[in-house]
């Protein structure tokens, strides 16, 4: 947390969120929030990275994928930071845990060229993404309405790669829920179109 705080000249207030659903309901909280959600995946990341496992759009590499993302959103949303930077916490990881997990040692080179990479290339999607987004809540609360058109959502993801699941927690912090029922189909429908394509 203290190399955090140097990175964002941000304070870590030692809060705890107060939502209903868990969210932060002010800036302290939030940027805790933040912290807290980095550091973590930082260490889920950096673990798993290290015992093999890489970045991927299927399976068990979409999932480690899907968890630096989310810390980068964090970041991104709640401290400010708009460029790569959670490799450059590893070597605070190697410091902490290298003896006792010397493969993070190992392999911190790889670790950190593929969290470098997978940040870089998140952070030009999240930036086009969270701009279409929060014009779309903007629309939804000129006209009195909670809940993102599944095809909006499908669209932010089909045509900007913008994570479904990512819209889905940005509108719930804003008060909004997604069209999931209408999402899914679409979401079918294209994985049945790809099935149908020749190779």
């Amino acid at each position: 947390m203290q190399r955090l705080r140097r990175f964002q000249a941000k304070k870590y207030n030692h809060t705890f969120p107060e939502g209903d659903n868990g969210e932060g309901i002010n800036e302290e909280q939030k940027v805790d929030i933040a912290m807290r959600v980095v550091a973590d995946h930082l260490r889920a990341v950096a673990f798993s990275i290290a015992d093999g496992q890489l970045p991927s759009n299927a399976k068990a590499g979409y999932v480690i994928r899907r968890i630096l993302r989310r810390a980068v959103r964090y970041a991104y949303t709640f401290l400010g930071q708009k460029e790569a930077f959670m490799y450059k916490l590893l070597n605070v990881l190697v410091r902490e845990m290298g003896t006792a997990y010397p493969e993070l040692t190992a392999q911190r080179e790889l670790i950190g060229r593929v969290m470098k990479e997978e940040e870089d290339s998140f952070l030009r999607t999240l930036e086009k993404g969270i701009m279409l987004l929060n014009g779309a809540m903007d629309e939804l609360k000129a006209h009195g309405q909670t809940q993102l058109d599944g095809k909006e959502a499908f669209r932010l993801f089909d045509t900007y790669g913008f994570p479904l699941d990512l819209t889905e927690l940005i509108c719930a912090e804003n008060g909004y829920t997604v069209d999931e029922s209408s999402s899914t189909r679409r979401w079918n429908s294209r994985k049945h179109v790809r099935a149908m394509l020749p190779l």
